[in-house]
């Protein structure tokens, strides 16, 4: 533990660093005894005074603490890992203090994706466990330097076996052989002591030089009825054995954990697919060989994600059919509908087009007065979460708006100039067009104005909201184009309608100049 914080506190990048090892002596605790917890604190990218501004050096520049290498904090995570790579640990996902127990709360392992093996026995676990965490690090999609079983056997046991024919001989109960074991090693409560507000419990037993070597404990002696002492290596044997760590029960059946991590941004749904997907066919095909009574199941964050898909499944068409009611009940028309429903496709379009350019190494990629846009923006690869739809979902309620004031104020034209002939029709809704590009276009503005300071927010929640507003951001930028299509479409339909009325007139004058 030592070896390692000294280690990642020599990052320059890094302020502070500290490690913790064990746990709460609780089953509410899932971490494991063998895990060590480190938690880091980052210098600031920027020098800063007390009230927390940057401060320039003799050149008007800002004072940088992080080297010229280092552009964010992923590559200052990279250079964790780089130094924390020591023979025999394995590292975990990286994970905020709170986050990580509400991952370890919620799946059961310390990482968000893992594999967890049930079976009847702890042998038959970690035989398969073992298999598993080799073909695990073969998948391209998953980082191997994370794939770790917690191993459940190894730990190094003392058995003490009695020997009840010399007990028998000395006339010395198990019971008593226990209780001196019991208070001579372990110790026995005797009371608590009070320091003001504090208790301390008062425990009794050996001092450490007594207990703390196997030869020294066969000496302990143990009282007979008649008040001779006996040792105990005259009446046990000494056995060193490998048992369980830690032993872990899901479901009424043993448990063993597979623990792994993505690489890169991948999304961690795809990734759990791909490895289910390979270890299912090395299973089928025999070169994973799983012992009578043992099972298996990935598990982790991903399955409220799954299950979030689904509702969304569900709440994305009732948020649409909503939308075009909402339209009809407007303008108490399905044509006319549709044509302001069409604003919704376009920003659609939009808004998938920004989640793509987001991932291209090559969008915003130059720098204004120092600072990188993309780095600025967080630009990277945006996998399609639940936040993205709820973006989508937001986006389609405010996509139709610029039609929606476009094509009412063409309507109220109409019934102010009632055209009759097509030039007419095309006059009105270019009058009406002209007169309310300036309101959507400011509408649009505002919305995109509003959500520049969300996209290059960094703070918490910033893993949320940014996601959330790239598609509003992408669809509300494409869905200008609906100043000008809404007309188009709004002056097709009302030609169309004006020729069919001429056309009953004419069908009609017809048939009553031929009576």
């Amino acid at each position: 533990m030592q070896d390692l914080t000294q280690r990642i506190k020599a990052i320059p990048e890094v302020e502070s660093v500290v490690g913790k090892w064990g746990r709460v002596e609780s089953a509410l605790d899932p971490a494991p005894i063998q895990m060590y917890e480190i938690t880091i604190n980052y210098k600031p990218e920027y020098q800063l005074d007390d009230d927390g501004k940057r401060i320039r050096d003799k050149n008007g520049d800002y004072i940088r603490l992080w080297r010229d290498e280092i552009k964010n904090e992923d590559d200052i995570w990279k250079e964790i890992v780089k130094a924390a790579n020591l023979p025999g640990l394995t590292g975990s996902p990286k994970l905020q203090p709170i986050a990580t127990r509400q991952v370890m709360l919620s799946t059961g392992m310390k990482a968000p994706m893992g594999l967890k093996i049930y079976g009847p026995d702890l042998a038959s676990i970690e035989q398969a466990g073992l298999q598993m965490e080799k073909a695990l690090k073969a998948i391209p999609d998953i980082n191997s330097s994370s794939v770790y079983y917690d191993r459940a056997e190894g730990a190094p046991y003392i058995e003490i076996h009695l020997d009840r024919e010399k007990l028998g001989r000395y006339g010395i109960q198990v019971g008593t052989v226990q209780s001196v074991i019991e208070t001579a090693i372990g110790g026995m409560p005797e009371g608590s002591t009070v320091e003001g507000r504090e208790r301390f419990p008062i425990r009794v037993r050996y001092a450490r030089e007594l207990r703390d070597d196997p030869d020294v404990l066969k000496g302990i002696l143990v009282p007979t009825a008649e008040g001779t002492q006996i040792p105990l290596g005259e009446l046990a044997t000494f056995h060193f054995v490998k048992g369980a760590t830690m032993i872990q029960s899901e479901n009424t059946f043993l448990v063993g954990y597979v623990t792994f991590d993505k690489v890169g941004n991948k999304a961690e749904v795809d990734v759990v697919h791909a490895a289910q997907k390979h270890i299912d066919e090395l299973v089928a095909h025999g070169k994973i060989k799983l012992s009578k009574g043992v099972t298996y199941k990935f598990t982790g964050t991903y399955e409220q994600q799954i299950h979030a898909a689904e509702r969304l499944q569900v709440v994305i068409p009732i948020a649409l059919i909503l939308i075009f009611l909402v339209l009809f009940f407007q303008f108490k028309s399905v044509t006319a509908s549709m044509i302001h429903f069409s604003g919704v496709f376009v920003a659609f379009a939009g808004g998938f087009i920004l989640v793509w350019l987001y991932g291209q190494d090559w969008f915003f990629n130059f720098n204004i007065a120092g600072v990188n846009m993309r780095t600025l923006f967080g630009m990277g690869q945006i996998n399609l979460s639940v936040a993205v739809w709820v973006g989508f979902i937001a986006l389609f309620g405010v996509a139709t708006d610029d039609g929606v004031l476009m094509g009412t104020y063409i309507h109220q034209v109409f019934l102010k100039r009632q055209p009759h002939s097509p030039l007419e029709i095309r006059e009105a809704v270019v009058e009406a067009g002209m007169k309310r590009v300036r309101p959507a276009a400011m509408t649009t503005a505002t919305t995109l104005i509003a959500l520049l300071p969300v996209l290059s927010s960094t703070g918490k929640g910033s893993d949320i909201m940014v996601p959330m507003s790239i598609p509003i951001f992408g669809g509300m930028l494409i869905q200008t184009m609906t100043m000008f299509v809404v007309p188009v479409f709004q002056c097709w339909w009302r030609e169309s309608a004006l020729k069919r009325e001429q056309k009953k007139s004419m069908i009609a004058n017809k048939n009553e100049h031929e009576e």
